[in-house]
């Protein structure tokens, strides 16, 4: 009930559902086109969707439902005409097929498809129409079909897997058109984006009127033409029953005309040829020779038949008139079974007086009406007797001398003049006379009771006789006709609905997913400007504490430059130097850390996998922080299971980055209590080194809702953290981006004023250590290096200047790179230090120029620039520079390089 917007709501439908089951039933099977079977049967449909609504609960009334249907159907003059239960037992089989049919569907869209009209996926749309409608619809018509096989005696099992797959097309119709009909009407809650119900319910109404009028246009055509070759069929027997009534008056005929020519008939001689025309004929019962003679010669006749004979012969039956001549049966073929035939007088019997008598106005047989012959007190059937005249000339006259008679049976005529197909494409009866019973009839009730069916007649008139033959068609043959056919048209109906509903499905579902794209799209972007707005506020927020973190060390330089120059004193003026050169570094710092998050937003962040001595980066590590945990007053401890001389291969300059980060994060936010650095190692599965890195302080902690925000750039905890610790919230952002980088993880663990945990987890390869580079004059003097310094900017001149002058060397200055191209072209240098943006000619033109008559080995020329992006130490490289000194320019790289050159230069 919980699909509904009420309970008021789902008990009206649950009703009107069940109710729907019972009528629909009963109209569709009023309408029914064929003789036993329904096209389209609805409440497939309908009993699947209630199961599917409802589940469970729809079963008993579904179940009492489909046996109320089948037993008021029985009780009905409609149960001639489809397949339907006709007992209790019958019915209640017939309604569990339904039942389970409904519950197997409904299961299937319940736990796997979903719903019909919002699929997920389009091969579902198949699956429903191959599984659902087409395959589960076999349940009910096997189960129904195997009920009626089994409980009702009526029911014709010629046409079983007939039977099965009408019913099973049918119900797939109905699943296939009433299924989306009633969800689309049904006011379902949904989680599913809504689509319009019209084109749904346009759709399956246009379908189910199709399939209804074409299966009735169709029926009627079909029945059209079913009686067209009925009509042709219906000469065909007329002629045949023509053909073999003639048969037998030719029969007779040539008996006739075989004694005609013999001037003395003997006994032999008749048989001979009679049995010729039995064999011939089987539907000759006997052939005999009746010979005329007067009454007062009947003792000769008695003592000739005697004779042949060779037994005492008596005449049978007195004349019906005194004057009437004797005509006796003399000779009879077959002879067994009809010996006490001979001797009698046919003109003693009033029924074939009459033709035996017409017989003689002609040359052609006359016959009898129909007679029940009895031979041996033995009902032999319905037959006729042709009489057939034969004459003798005497004195230019002709008299009869006697008869060729024939017995016909009538039902092995009309057996052999119609086919056993005939027989069962029609209901026959044949009359003699049409206010009696007929004579033959191949149906058992009355043919002018026969429901629907259409009469057609002839008359057969041979010997002197007329039959009446009536036929109509059989309901069997005209379902059976139409089956031939309809099967095609149902399975094609089949195939065309399930075409047309896979397009509305896919449409349907195309809609669903446009709506879904535009909803997700809506809400992403939604999304998208509350990040942007947090991002804005996130980086407003930033750019405060920027101001803040560069304006303290530049205030440090700018007031202590100011001191200096107001005191003479020594030591007070180191003092201060001390103080803005610790300033100038931290503002370095901040503008490092600003590069960095910009190079990894930028992905032109290059990592870099060279040797190097894990212990000898921890020392610098703990020899960082010690001091600086000592004076807050917190312990510092670090614990490492690593021993001895233990190098990785990575970039060791970011892992310290990264752990620089956490540990001066960890002593930031750590009044008292301690700092501990654990490191732990094992053995990967990639014969790997995997290192755990945990940071674990006593400080402030951090709440379990900041987690998730707290590694993204400009992010700290909250707001006050920058006020009472500052910083500008990069460090954990960067931290994050250059252990993902290096494949590796960071993972928090944290308790508000509890601490926090803060755990590295990187695999590094594992190398031996390497040897400590070999100088192999320790006594290097750089003063001796003649040097060429190429900056336009004055106060840099200034600085470049002074720094050389501290190791003793002398410069020679100029003021940009066309200035430096001439002047090395005059004079030799040992070294040129090179500022990349100058005016006139920049650094890198004049380097190119300069390479074109002095190689890097001939004259080493040194990089002096801001340009510290990895694409610009490239382009520096490519044009012909040998190294890349960044500025600021401290004093100890300067000379680390020059001392590298010296050596190289002394060599």
């Amino acid at each position: 009930m919980k699909n509904f917007n009420s309970k008021y709501h789902s008990i009206i439908f649950y009703t009107l559902f069940v109710l729907a089951y019972f009528f629909v039933g009963i109209t569709l099977t009023k309408l029914a086109f064929n003789s036993q079977t329904i096209p389209i049967w609805l409440p497939a449909g309908i009993a699947l969707v209630g199961c599917y609504i409802w589940w469970w609960r729809f079963i008993p009334p579904l179940f009492i439902a489909a046996m109320a249907f089948n037993l008021n159907i029985f009780d009905s003059s409609l149960h001639e005409m489809v397949l339907i239960g006709s007992s209790f037992n019958e019915a209640m089989y017939i309604a569990f097929g339904v039942v389970i049919q409904a519950m197997v569907g409904a299961a299937l869209l319940k736990c796997w498809l979903g719903h019909p009209l919002h699929f997920k996926k389009r091969k579902n749309i198949v699956y429903f129409i191959v599984v659902v409608a087409i395959l589960v619809s076999l349940i009910s018509a096997n189960l129904g079909v195997f009920a009626l096989s089994q409980f009702n005696s009526a029911y014709s099992v010629d046409n079983h897997w007939q039977n099965v797959i009408y019913w099973w097309l049918g119900d797939t119709l109905g699943v296939l058109i009433a299924t989306p009909f009633l969800l689309s009407l049904l006011p379902l809650k949904s989680n599913q984006h809504s689509i319009s119900a019209l084109p749904t319910i346009a759709v399956c109404s246009v379908l189910f009127i199709s399939v209804a009028v074409t299966t009735q246009l169709y029926e009627q055509e079909n029945r059209k033409n079913t009686i067209k070759i009925a009509e042709r069929e219906v000469h065909v027997i007329e002629n045949s029953l023509y053909r073999y009534t003639n048969r037998s008056i030719i029969a007779v005929q040539s008996l006739a005309s075989q004694v005609q020519s013999s001037s003395t008939l003997s006994q032999q001689d008749f048989y001979s040829y009679a049995d010729q025309l039995l064999e011939q004929h089987s539907f000759i019962k006997t052939l005999s020779w009746n010979e005329k003679i007067p009454q007062n010669k009947h003792q000769d006749f008695i003592k000739e038949i005697s004779s042949i004979y060779h037994s005492s012969i008596e005449i049978v039956g007195e004349p019906l008139e005194k004057d009437d001549p004797l005509i006796i049966v003399k000779y009879i073929a077959p002879f067994s079974g009809n010996q006490k035939v001979i001797g009698f007088n046919i003109l003693s019997n009033s029924d074939l007086k009459g033709p035996l008598l017409k017989s003689n106005t002609g040359h052609l047989p006359v016959g009898t009406k129909i007679i029940q012959l009895l031979t041996q007190s033995k009902v032999s059937g319905p037959t006729y007797l042709l009489f057939a005249p034969v004459y003798s000339q005497n004195e230019n006259r002709e008299t009869v001398k006697g008869y060729a008679t024939g017995v016909f049976l009538i039902h092995s005529i009309i057996e052999q003049a119609i086919s056993k197909q005939q027989s069962e494409m029609f209901s026959i009866d044949i009359y003699e006379d049409i206010n009696k019973p007929p004579f033959y009839n191949n149906y058992a009730e009355n043919l002018d009771q026969a429901k629907g069916s259409r009469i057609m007649s002839f008359n057969i008139n041979f010997g002197g006789q007329q039959w009446i033959v009536k036929l109509a068609l059989k309901e069997s043959f005209l379902a059976q006709h139409n089956n031939q056919f309809t099967l095609l048209l149902l399975v094609l109906q089949v195939a065309v609905c399930s075409l047309i509903l896979m397009v509305l499905f896919l449409f349907n579902q195309q809609q669903i997913e446009l709506t879904r794209q535009v909803t997700e799209r809506t809400h992403s972007l939604a999304q998208a400007k509350k990040q942007s707005d947090l991002a804005n506020q996130a980086k407003s927020q930033f750019l405060a504490n920027m101001s803040h973190e560069i304006r303290t060390p530049l205030n440090a330089v700018i007031g202590f430059s100011s001191l200096a120059r107001k005191d003479d004193s020594a030591t007070t003026l180191i003092g201060y130097l001390d103080k803005i050169n610790s300033s100038s570094k931290s503002l370095l710092g901040l503008i490092n850390d600003i590069l960095d998050i910009s190079k990894i937003e930028s992905q032109r962040l290059v990592i870099e996998y060279i040797p190097f001595d894990f212990n000898a980066l921890i020392q610098r590590i703990n020899n960082m922080f010690e001091q600086s945990a000592s004076n807050k007053g917190i312990d510092w401890k670090i614990n490492s299971s690593l021993q001895g001389n233990v190098w990785f291969i990575g970039d060791s300059m970011r892992i310290e980055q990264i752990l620089l980060n956490l540990c001066s994060n960890a002593i930031k936010f750590t009044s008292k209590g301690s700092v501990t650095v654990n490191i732990e190692a094992k053995l990967s599965a990639s014969n790997k080194t995997q290192l755990t890195i945990s940071v674990i302080d006593t400080g402030i902690g951090i709440k379990e809702s900041q987690h998730k925000n707290l590694f993204n750039a400009f992010t700290q905890a909250d707001s006050s953290t920058s006020r009472q610790f500052g910083g500008t919230g990069l460090g954990l952002a960067i931290a994050k981006e250059l252990s993902q980088l290096m494949n590796a993880e960071i993972t928090l663990q944290s308790e508000l004023n509890k601490g926090s945990t803060f755990t590295l987890s990187i695999e590094l390869a594992t190398t031996a250590p390497q040897a400590p580079p070999v100088v192999e004059n320790t006594n290097i003097n750089i003063a001796s290096l003649k040097i060429l310094v190429a900056e336009d900017n004055p106060v840099n001149q200034m600085v470049i200047k002074a720094m050389l002058s501290s190791l003793g060397i002398v410069p020679h200055l100029v003021e940009n790179g066309e200035m430096a191209v001439d002047i090395i072209k005059q004079q030799n240098f040992d070294l040129v230090l090179m500022d990349c943006q100058m005016p006139v000619m920049d650094g890198y033109r004049a380097t190119a120029l300069i390479r074109q008559f002095k190689t890097d080995k001939e004259l080493p020329i040194i990089a002096l620039t801001a340009d510290v992006m990895p694409e610009d130490k490239a382009h520096a490289q490519a044009v012909g520079f040998n190294q890349h000194l960044a500025k600021p320019l401290e004093l100890s790289k300067l000379s680390e390089c020059l001392t590298q050159y010296a050596v190289v230069n002394e060599q």
